[in-house]
C-alpha cells in the first residue's frame, strides 16, 4: 500500500461523506420518510462510512509505521532552542529524526505572488488517529440522538416557551435539521484535521464555531438557549482574534501557509512549509528563528544594508552580506520574539475553544442545547480541537510558549475542580 496515495484518498473520501449527507439532508431532508425520519440514517450511514475509511487508515498506517518507544535522548535534543547550526556535528548525531509526514494540494485556489491560497492535506500519525477518534464518537452520538430526538419527528409543545396569550409554543418538528446540522459539523472537524495549511485550518476552525452556534441555539425560541449561542459564539471570536494574529505573524515572516513542503513531480521541495522553516534539517531540527523572522526583527538593519549597496548598484552583494550576518542576528535573539507571538496568537485560539481560563465562561451555558449536543461538541470533538491545534503547531511552539500553554491548563483545572 503506497500511503501517500492512498491515505489521501481513503481520508478525503472520509471528509467528503458528512458533506454529502449535509447536502442531501438540506435539500430533501423533508421528504426521507415520515417527518424526515429518514434523514437520520442518511447522516448515520455517512459518519459511520467515514468511521470504516478511517479505522481501514489507521490499519495501513500502523502496518507501515508501527508504534516504537521514544528515544528520550533525542526528544530532548529536539526541544532544545538553537539559535544557530551547530557546526561539526552531523542532523543525525543531534537529534531524531522528524515525524513521518504527507502532504499536497488536492485543488489550488489562488496563487499570488507567494501567497497560496489551496485545498490541501497534511496526513501523520496525529491525523489518522483524531480522524478515528472523532468519526467513531460521533457515530455513537449519531445513534444516539435517532431516538432522543423523536419528539422532533411530530408537533412540539416547548413548555419553557410561554407566548403573550399565555399559551406554550407550538411548532413544527426539527427532525431533520438536527442530523443536517450534525453532518455540517462533522465534515467541519474532520476538515480541521485532515487541512494542509494554516489557511484551511482557520476556515474550518470558524465553520466548526458556527456549527456548534446551530447546535447551542437548536431551541432557539428559548432565551437561555439564544443567549447561549451568542454567548459561545463572542466569546470564541475573542480567541480567534489572538489566531489571527498568531497566523498573521507566521505568514508575514515565512511567507506560506502549508504545513509541509512542497514538492515537484519528481518528489524535488522546491518550497519549504512552515515546520522546516522553524525546524530544518540544517539545525538537527531543533526549534531556530527562521530566517524571515529574524530579517523582520532585523529590519533596521537590513534596510541600512540594502540602501549602502544600492548606492553602488549590488542588490547581490547586499544579499550576501545579509545572509553573512544571519546568524549573528539569530544568536542576538532576533527573531524569537515575533516566534513567541506567533505561537501564543494560535494558542488563544485554543484557549477559546477548548474553554480554557479565561475564556471558559461559555461552555456552563452551552449545555443549552439538546444532550447528543453536550456529547458530540462539547466533550468530544470541538473542545478536542483546540488540543488537536496545540500538537499540530506543537513544533512552533518556544519554550515560553510551552509554560504558558502548562500554566493556563493548571488555573483551568484548579478552577473546574
Amino acid at each position: 500500500m503506497d500511503l501517500s496515495t492512498t491515505l489521501p484518498m481513503l481520508l478525503g473520501i472520509a471528509w467528503l461523506l458528512p458533506l454529502a449527507s449535509f447536502v442531501l439532508i438540506v435539500f430533501f431532508g423533508r421528504h426521507m420518510g415520515s417527518h424526515g425520519k429518514g434523514a437520520a440514517y442518511v447522516a448515520c450511514g455517512a459518519i459511520i462510512g467515514a468511521f470504516i475509511l478511517s479505522a481501514i487508515s489507521l490499519g495501513g498506517w500502523l502496518g507501515q509505521h508501527p508504534v516504537s518507544a521514544a528515544q528520550h535522548e533525542a526528544a530532548t535534543e529536539v526541544g532544545t532552542l538553537a539559535k544557530a547550526p551547530v557546526e561539526g556535528v552531523a542532523p543525525t548525531e543531534r537529534a531524531a529524526t522528524p515525524p513521518v509526514s504527507y502532504s499536497g494540494d488536492w485543488y489550488t485556489l489562488a496563487e499570488v505572488g507567494k501567497l497560496k491560497i489551496s485545498i490541501g492535506w497534511y496526513i501523520d500519525a496525529l491525523t489518522v488517529a483524531m480522524f478515528c477518534m472523532v468519526t467513531l464518537i460521533a457515530s455513537c452520538i449519531h445513534v444516539y440522538a435517532i431516538g432522543y430526538m423523536h419528539d422532533e419527528l411530530h408537533e412540539v409543545t416547548d413548555h419553557e416557551v410561554k407566548l403573550s396569550d399565555g399559551h406554550h409554543l407550538v411548532r413544527p418538528g426539527r427532525y431533520h435539521r438536527f442530523f443536517q446540522y450534525l453532518s455540517l459539523f462533522s465534515f467541519s472537524m474532520l476538515g480541521l484535521v485532515i487541512s494542509g495549511n494554516l489557511a484551511m485550518t482557520f476556515v474550518f476552525w470558524e465553520l466548526v464555531g458556527i456549527c456548534s452556534y446551530f447546535l447551542i441555539g437548536f431551541y432557539f425560541e428559548r432565551k437561555s438557549a439564544s443567549n447561549a449561542a451568542n454567548k459561545a459564539f463572542i466569546v470564541n471570536r475573542v480567541g480567534d482574534f489572538g489566531f489571527i494574529i498568531g497566523l498573521m505573524a507566521l505568514f508575514g515572516a515565512l511567507g506560506t501557509f502549508t504545513f509541509g513542503d512542497t514538492k515537484d513531480a519528481d518528489g524535488r521541495v522546491i518550497a519549504l512549509g512552515i515546520f522546516s522553516q522553524i525546524r530544518s534539517p540544517e539545525n538537527g531540527y531543533k526549534l531556530v528563528p527562521p530566517d524571515g523572522m529574524v530579517k523582520s526583527a532585523a529590519g533596521d538593519k537590513v534596510a541600512e544594508i540594502v540602501q549602502d549597496h544600492r548606492q553602488m548598484g549590488g542588490d547581490a552583494a547586499a544579499q550576501s552580506e545579509i545572509a553573512s550576518e544571519m546568524n549573528d542576528w539569530r544568536t542576538d535573539g532576533l527573531g524569537y520574539g515575533l516566534l513567541v507571538v506567533a505561537g501564543l496568537g494560535i494558542f488563544c485560539g485554543c484557549v477559546g475553544k477548548s474553554a480554557q481560563f479565561p475564556l471558559q465562561v461559555w461552555l456552563p451555558d452551552a449545555m443549552e442545547g439538546p444532550t447528543p449536543v453536550s456529547a458530540l461538541v462539547h466533550s468530544a470533538t470541538m473542545v478536542a480541537a483546540g488540543v488537536y491545534l496545540v500538537g499540530r503547531c506543537y513544533p512552533v511552539f518556544t519554550q515560553e510558549v510551552l509554560l504558558v500553554i502548562a500554566y493556563v491548563g493548571c488555573i483551568t483545572l484548579f478552577i473546574a475542580a
